[in-house]
């Protein structure tokens, strides 16, 4: 038919008579069928999508446990020195020699009982105890076991079922990653663990090559309950079903592992699809919805799949009454809508038309795009396409009329959209390109301002009755901080600590502890007395930010420790109060204070003046100092670590090594905010002051 003569309005008066003419029972049936089907199916995958939430669930819980991994072995040398002693040993033997021992062992290794020497070698030394500590932060570890650069099983938290691992197919696939990567294997029964179990495994890179490998076996059952939801009140249930039909693990109230399995039309039909929706009975003969997901196995039949699923008549009832309503509620409003529906097309569509060409004109003459969307390369190119290809259709357009005039000046507005855009692509990313370059090198310089190197104070050959060691962890919020921390040796008897949190975090904070480490190293000679040290830095520091014309200030916090003496002095601007505790004491720690102190932040007040206060320093003494970043952290709930959690952790990590405590509350602080990236800058600086050993002993150590 040739509407071309018509025009736009008689076009639509034509559509709306063919319209009227078409029967409104076919609609109806057409409606009931097509639609429901497709509400069904769209229900159907959203029970899909809820599965594979699920699933995705496990790549996360890996990718979160290899980083955690990874920053434990940072925070903690102890595998890492003894997988050094490991390759010292091992490069003194023959490769036939060593291969021969190990089979020999691997043979009667099955036979042997936990409390027999050569699996107490694997179990309980320094490595182990390392792991398991890691092992007791994540209830959802069952088992870790570490190796040394040819496979041999070195540390493990409990016994393995052998002790050569070179032959299996994860260490083949844990000693060929690059540093940063990690491999996850497929879900299966873990013998030696004795858990359906995802294993992960991450490589320990060392000057020399590959010193070790770990592998991680988190227990299915136990991830899945943690990420799970009590659904059952409203029908809905997530399930772990193995490949035989069995249940590993479910969120129904009361449930039993791998004591029920699905029924074997459904299990069929996971084992064809792997992955999709279905309607079937469960265990009690209940029609469920049920979306599912295959765990991936590497193109091999699946090992598991995820099934969530809700009751199918709460599914299907509500479509039922959607539909009927809209069939009468269509019913109604068709005849008043055919009625009534030429005079609305020249009020709503045709006058409207018009005027949206007028606005089309106007904006292709002063076209500007005002906000971009953060995308990603790919999909702004595909936009870019998209759009491209909008443009050649809407130039295609020869209807004779008005829209064909709206096409047109549609096109030209398009056009200049584009170009403009891709003009405006390039020079944000230049500049996006130069800003990264900048903040870089602003984080090189920022870490370099930070100590490397801990003082010996007092000197090796200096006869005193204490002896100070250090230890600390920094991590900033973004590329740069605002914390800030130096360790100044005094003297050969003395070393002064300072840390310092400059308001707010990122570029303009970095700069400010930039300033202040300069004006710190300029007057370092002054700090024997502490008070006096920050009136002088206070009024160095306030005469720079005031003639900046910004508003800062910086927290800090001065202690000055005397191996001779045996004293410790400090002074605080509005600080945190660090805390204190003697080794071996049986006491908690314990704040320096406790009542407000009344000294300002510095930066604020020309002339303020600030208070040195002093107590005497023992052998065993250890001192935490901290920012706020540390206590102020908070958990999806809102809920701040706060000092008591603090104040325990410090206690907890005073079991480990001294290298360790910072990095030891660190980890404690991401476990509790659930986490990786903190939002405010972290900073901990341990201090302790250690017995000297006596002259005998000095002379016992020098002979041997």
């Amino acid at each position: 038919m040739n509407l071309r003569g018509l025009g736009l309005q008689g076009k639509f008066v034509t559509a709306l008579l063919v319209a009227a003419a078409l029967p409104f029972v076919l609609g109806l049936l057409v409606l009931e069928t097509l639609g429901y089907r497709h509400l069904l199916a769209e229900r159907g995958r959203l029970h899909e999508m809820e599965a594979l939430t699920l699933v995705n669930a496990l790549d996360q819980s890996a990718k979160s446990q290899a980083s955690q991994m990874r920053t434990w072995l940072a925070a903690d040398p102890t595998v890492g020195r003894f997988l050094e002693g490991i390759g010292r040993a091992n490069a003194a033997r023959s490769d036939s020699e060593l291969a021969a021992e190990t089979r020999q062992l691997d043979e009667t290794w099955k036979s042997l009982t936990l409390n027999d020497p050569k699996v107490l070698a694997v179990i309980d030394n320094t490595a182990a105890g390392s792991l398991r500590a890691y092992q007791n932060l994540h209830p959802e570890i069952a088992e870790i076991l570490l190796t040394d650069g040819r496979g041999r099983l070195v540390a493990a938290t409990g016994k393995s079922s052998d002790i050569e691992q070179a032959d299996e197919a994860w260490w083949h696939e844990g000693a060929a990653l690059k540093p940063g990567e990690y491999w996850t294997d497929v879900l299966r029964f873990d013998a030696s663990a004795g858990v359906f179990s995802v294993d992960l495994v991450v490589p320990i890179l060392q000057d020399t090559g590959l010193a070790g490998v770990i592998k991680i076996s988190e227990d299915v059952s136990t991830l899945f309950g943690r990420l799970s939801f009590d659904g059952e009140a409203m029908g809905e249930r997530w399930q772990i079903v193995l490949a035989d039909g069995r249940v590993l693990a479910s969120s129904k109230s009361g449930y039993k592992s791998l004591e029920s399995s699905v029924h074997e039309p459904f299990l069929n039909t996971l084992r064809r699809q792997h992955r999709g929706w279905a309607i079937a009975g469960d265990e009690l003969n209940e029609e469920r919805m049920m979306g599912f997901v295959a765990l991936d196995n590497e193109g091999e039949e699946p090992s598991a799949y995820v099934v969530f699923s809700s009751l199918r008549d709460d599914v299907v009832a509500p479509l039922q009454r959607n539909f009927l309503w809209l069939g009468v509620a269509g019913a109604a409003l068709f005849a008043s809508c055919t009625f009534i529906g030429f005079l609305l097309v020249r009020r709503n569509i045709l006058m409207p038309l018009a005027s949206l060409g007028q606005a089309a004109r106007s904006i292709s003459a002063t076209a500007r795009l005002h906000h971009a969307h953060a995308q990603d390369q790919f999909t702004a190119e595909s936009e870019r396409r998209k759009a491209e290809a909008d443009l050649e259709t809407i130039q295609a357009i020869h209807t004779g009329d008005e829209v064909e005039s709206l096409a047109d000046d549609l096109a030209v507005m398009t056009s200049r959209v584009l170009r403009y855009h891709r003009e405006l692509e390039a020079e944000v990313a230049a500049k996006t390109s130069v800003i990264r370059e900048d903040l870089e090198m602003a984080r090189q310089f920022q870490q370099a301002l930070l100590p490397t190197n801990y003082p010996l104070v007092p000197p090796d050959d200096i006869d005193n009755p204490l002896r100070l060691a250090f230890a600390h962890f920094y991590q900033p919020a973004s590329t740069v901080g605002g914390d800030f921390f130096d360790v100044i040796e005094l003297d050969e008897n003395r070393a002064g600590i300072l840390i310092a949190d400059v308001m707010g975090h990122g570029a303009r904070s970095a700069l400010v502890t930039a300033i202040l480490r300069a004006l710190v190293r300029n007057l370092s000679a002054e700090t024997s007395d502490p008070g006096d040290f920050l009136s002088e830095l206070n009024h160095h520091l306030h005469d720079v930010i005031s003639r900046s014309g910004q508003t800062l200030f910086v927290t800090a916090f001065l202690l000055v420790l005397d191996t001779r003496e045996g004293s410790a002095t400090w002074s605080v601007a509005g600080h945190p109060s660090p805390l204190r505790v003697r080794r071996g004491s049986g006491k908690k720690p314990e704040p320096l204070w406790t009542e407000p102190q009344h000294q300002p932040a510095l930066g604020l007040l020309p002339d303020a003046a600030f208070r040195t206060e002093r107590s005497n320093l023992g052998a065993g003494d250890v001192f935490l100092l901290f920012t706020d970043g540390v206590f102020e952290a908070e958990n999806p709930d809102g809920q701040p670590f706060g000092p008591e959690r603090l104040a325990h952790s410090f206690d907890d990590a005073l079991d480990g090594p001294m290298a360790a405590m910072p990095a030891k509350i660190v980890c404690d602080v991401t476990a509790f905010q659930r986490r990786h990236q903190c939002e405010d800058d972290i900073c901990i600086v341990a201090i302790e002051a250690i017995k000297s050993p006596a002259p005998a002993e000095k002379i016992r150590s020098a002979g041997s």
